[in-house]
C-alpha cells in the first residue's frame, strides 16, 4: 500500500523475508525482529547457582515462547555435571498451572497446534540420540484447564551441534546442554548459526566477559544475567534475526525520517 511508510514485524524469519520482499516494491522502511537460536555460555569460574538461574530465565520464561531465549546452553566440561544436576533439580520444581494463581510459575503454550509442534521436537531430540533428563511431556490439569496446552519443561544433554533440536528454533520450553573445553572452541560453535538475536555469558572474569561479548555475532547480549530488556536498551538482532532496532534512542531513529534544512539568513552569493 503506497500510503504505508513503515512496517514493523516480529515473527518467523521466513515471514520476515516475505514482508521485506513485498515492502521493497515501494522502498518502505522496515524493522524486523525475527527468530533466534541463541547461545548461553557458562565458564567454570561462574557462580553456578546464578548460572542455573540464568539458564532457567533463558529457557523457561514465558513457557519458552521468547525469541531471545538462550536454548543452546554451553557449559564448560569441568562443571557440566554439577551444573546439570542443579539445573534439572530446579526445573523439576517449576509449578505449572493456572496463570492467575500467584504460585504458578508456568502456564500453557499459546495453542494446541504449537504444543504439538514443540512435543514433536522433543521426539526428534530423542530420535537424534540426545538424552532427555526431565520433562518434555504434556501436562494434564483438572477440568477447568483440561484443554490447556500445558507441558513440562524439558532438558536435553548429550547433544551435538548438528542436531535439529540444537540448530532450529523450537519456541518452547526445551533446553539443550552442550559441553565445551576452551573459549576459542565455544565462540566458534556459538556463532555457527544464521541467526543472531541474543547471547549471554556467565563468568567472574570481566575481561573475558567483555571479550566474549565483543565476539558474539548477536544484537542483544548479557553478562551474568539473561533476558532482561529495560525499555531504554536497544533491542534487535544481527544476521537473519532482523533489521533495525526497537526501544531506546535507536528505536526512535528507526521510526523517524531524517530531514536536512538549510536556512539562509543573508544575501545569496552567486558567481553567475
Amino acid at each position: 500500500h503506497e500510503d504505508i511508510a513503515k512496517i514493523s514485524f516480529t515473527g518467523d524469519v521466513r515471514t520476515g523475508r516475505a514482508i521485506c520482499k513485498d515492502a521493497s516494491a515501494t522502498l518502505k522502511k522496515v524493522t524486523m525482529e525475527l527468530g533466534g537460536k541463541s547461545p548461553l555460555i557458562i565458564f567454570d569460574d561462574a557462580d553456578i547457582d546464578d548460572a542455573v538461574s540464568g539458564a532457567l530465565l533463558a529457557n523457561f520464561y514465558s513457557c519458552g515462547e521468547v525469541c531471545s531465549n538462550g536454548t543452546r546452553v554451553f557449559v564448560q566440561n569441568s562443571i557440566k555435571e554439577k551444573f546439570i544436576e542443579k539445573f534439572v533439580e530446579r526445573t523439576n520444581k517449576i509449578s505449572i498451572g493456572d496463570p492467575l494463581l500467584p504460585e504458578t510459575q508456568m502456564g500453557a503454550l499459546i495453542n494446541e497446534g504449537h504444543l504439538q509442534k514443540v512435543l514433536g521436537y522433543v521426539e526428534i531430540g530423542k530420535q537424534e540420540g540426545a538424552n532427555l533428563l526431565c520433562g518434555g511431556d504434556r501436562v494434564q490439569l483438572d477440568s477447568d484447564f483440561s484443554k490447556g496446552a500445558f507441558m513440562s519443561p524439558a532438558i536435553f544433554t548429550d547433544c551435538n551441534d548438528d542436531m535439529r533440536i540444537v540448530k532450529e528454533e523450537i519456541f518452547g520450553p526445551v533446553a539443550c546442554v552442550l559441553g565445551f573445553d576452551t573459549e576459542e572452541e565455544v565462540m566458534e560453535r556459538a556463532n555457527d548459526t544464521e541467526l543472531g538475536l541474543a547471547a549471554g555469558v556467565f563468568t567472574k572474569d570481566i575481561t573475558r566477559a567483555h571479550r566474549v561479548i565483543k565476539n558474539f555475532q548477536a544484537g542483544c547480549t548479557w553478562i551474568n544475567n539473561y533476558n532482561l530488556a529495560p525499555v531504554e536498551l536497544p533491542w534487535g538482532g544481527n544476521k537473519q534475526s532482523g533489521i533495525g532496532r526497537e526501544n531506546g534512542t535507536a528505536g526512535i531513529e528507526n521510526w523517524s525520517q531524517l530531514k536536512s534544512v538549510y536556512v539562509e539568513m543573508g544575501k545569496i552569493e552567486c558567481p553567475y
